[in-house]
């Protein structure tokens, strides 16, 4: 019998799924150091909740984003934001895909509900 396609990706999954990094070497890995804006989170959203005490994280975050726009510690501070890409519209079709066309009905389809009239 035939080698199927879905025998050959299943075993290159596996194998992947073998050679994969264990826990023990993530934990031997350093963590990243934080950024300059993680440290600037973390000093100022103390500081935000006692101030706001029962407040969303959302609105501590969009106030706490917006000092850091202008915070001494910002190294883009007074430069100008990248442009955004202009998003697509919502109810415009994505051009890479394409449309499945069905197949016509057969013979066979158009007969198995008609009633015959002899």
């Amino acid at each position: 019998m035939a080698k199927s396609a879905t025998e050959s990706t299943t075993k290159a999954a596996t194998k992947r799924a073998n050679t994969k990094t264990s826990k023990a070497d993530k934990e031997d890995k350093p963590k990243r150091a934080p950024s300059a804006y993680n440290l600037f989170v973390q000093a100022h959203m103390k500081e935000w909740k006692e101030a706001h005490p029962g407040a969303p994280i959302k609105e501590a975050m969009a106030e706490i984003a917006g000092m850091w726009r202008e915070a001494p510690e910002n190294p883009n501070r007074g430069k100008e934001p990248k442009p955004r890409k202009p998003k697509a519209a919502a109810g415009a079709p994505k051009a890479s895909r394409k449309k499945k066309q069905t197949p016509p009905p057969s013979s066979d389809a158009e007969n198995t509900g008609d009633v015959s009239d002899d």
